[in-house]
């Protein structure tokens, strides 16, 4: 679900978000993968992390459902860019990890769980996946469109009830 506050801010937000550091979510993530791993960025952004992992030496792949901020990665970025959201979207090929960086918390919650549920179609089975959210936040839309779920406890342990093969780090 993505309001149209991203398709209105997207020069703005990716601006205000493509610099920000995030070497320590980085050092958590990439030292699992092997060098040149694949890597599909969920919910791409201003495309920060995707160009990282680029330049890393990583072969990424951008996935935004917002199109005003495809063309704003595709400012900063030479790979796949794939317009669309993580529910419509059908890989043609599965990835060695999946970065999802505060992106499925604009998803309800039976759309993470679908996520997490069919997680091996865009996953490789040791694939890693990286996922942040919030926590301490209310569930639902905010002033400006956005739609918000919070990450709770409950709410990762359903994500590992679907799918029984997912293990947490």
């Amino acid at each position: 679900m993505m309001s149209n506050y991203y398709e209105s801010n997207a020069e703005r937000y990716a601006a205000e978000t493509f610099s920000a550091d995030m070497s320590e979510q980085y050092q958590r993530f990439l030292p699992l993968l092997k060098k040149g791993a694949k890597i599909l960025d969920v919910g791409s952004g201003s495309g920060r992390d995707v160009c990282y992992f680029q330049r890393q030496g990583y072969q990424a792949a951008a996935l935004e459902p917002s199109k005003n901020l495809c063309r704003e990665i595709r400012k900063v970025f030479s790979g796949e860019i794939v317009c669309s959201d993580i529910q419509n979207y059908r890989p043609t090929e599965r990835y060695d990890g999946i970065w999802a960086c505060a992106s499925l918390i604009h998803l309800q919650e039976e759309e993470v769980l679908q996520f997490f549920e069919r997680i091996d179609r865009y996953l490789n089975d040791d694939g890693i996946v990286y996922a942040s959210g919030k926590s301490g936040i209310s569930t639902g839309e905010v002033a400006d469109g956005r739609f918000f779920l919070e990450f709770t406890e409950q709410l990762v342990e359903k994500i590992l009830m679907v799918n029984r093969q997912l293990k947490l780090e």
